[in-house]
């Protein structure tokens, strides 16, 4: 029984060791696209704020725009009035 029990204990302990090369290639390649999903990431998070400035200063330009154009149509009204005095 004890030299079953070694026998097993040697056969795995081989098994072990001869599995730890795959298991450094595994971690490497996981490693390998973790890091390319970070980048990823990164230069998502870049193009977002890219664009949420531009959306910010669209918003801007159109408030602005739609103040001239109240400002504009005023003057239109003034204009209108005095013809009618």
């Amino acid at each position: 029984m004890l030299k079953k029990i070694t026998a097993i204990s040697l056969a795995l302990t081989l098994t072990a060791c001869a599995n730890t090369d795959a298991l450094d290639a595994n971690i490497s390649s996981l490693s390998n696209k973790v890091d390319a999903l970070s980048a990823q990431v990164a230069d998502l998070e870049t193009q977002q704020q890219s664009a949420a400035a531009d959306a910010k200063a669209v918003k801007a330009a159109a408030m602005q725009a739609s103040a001239d154009a109240k400002a504009a149509n005023e003057r239109i009204d003034n204009v209108v009035a005095s013809y009618k005095k």
